[in-house]
């Protein structure tokens, strides 16, 4: 029987420390990105959000890859976190790369660069919300809906990195960071959301005269 060599216990613990090193390196790149990240730009999309909630317009959120679970988990918390369940008025959330068979349906038919605008086609009005998620900012889908969603009249958003590349330059909200690598800058992207989940849970709260915990002010 031929045995496996597991290395020394000098092999294991240099290897350790090689990861470990490796691993702090990685969470100071990511505490960088999510310092450059601004603050009043999120402050204001997180109030347009809030007004969109008080005139039941509505807020569409979409992206690619990483930036496609992001903005889920931001309309998901949206939907179901920010806004007290007993309350009949919600906000009108929906991320348009959540159907598979939607996605498929139209890359298949149509082309990939058209499954959001598409959708975006479909669903906003006038005045609505279009945020999309992009890390270099020059996705040719992302891009061809946020042309389409700006000549819809909607109020535009884009979180992007690197340079920022065409979405940062086309749409009404640039929420960028200037960080030249995928994943801290998804870092600062979802770092962004959960700013504005928050922000948006504590202006409703504020409005309904609730306290953080969802009970009434006395």
């Amino acid at each position: 029987m031929t045995s496996k060599n597991h290395g020394t216990g000098d092999d294991s613990e240099s290897g350790f420390a090689d990861l470990r090193s490796s691993l702090e390196e990685y969470r100071q790149r990511s505490q960088n990105a999510i310092s450059v990240i601004d603050v009043e730009s999120v402050t204001r999309w997180t109030l347009e959000i809030f007004k969109a909630w008080q005139e039941d317009r509505q807020l569409l959120v979409f992206g690619n890859g990483g930036s496609a679970a992001t903005a889920s988990h931001l309309a998901e918390d949206l939907a179901t976190f920010a806004i007290p369940f007993e309350h009949p008025r919600r906000l009108k959330v929906l991320s348009l790369n959540d159907s598979p068979s939607t996605i498929t349906a139209l890359g298949n038919d149509i082309g990939f660069d058209a499954v959001f605008s598409e959708q975006v086609q479909q669903w906003a009005r006038p005045n609505d919300l279009v945020l999309t998620m992009s890390g270099s900012g020059n996705s040719a889908n992302l891009v061809a809906a946020m042309k389409l969603a700006s000549s819809l009249g909607c109020q535009t958003a884009a979180m992007t990195g690197f340079a920022g590349g065409a979405l940062r330059k086309m749409v009404d909200h640039p929420l960028h960071v200037e960080i030249h690598e995928m994943q801290p800058a998804q870092d600062a992207h979802m770092i962004m959301t959960h700013m504005i989940i928050d922000g948006f849970r504590s202006l409703v709260r504020s409005q309904l005269g609730m306290n953080v915990s969802g009970r009434a002010d006395s």
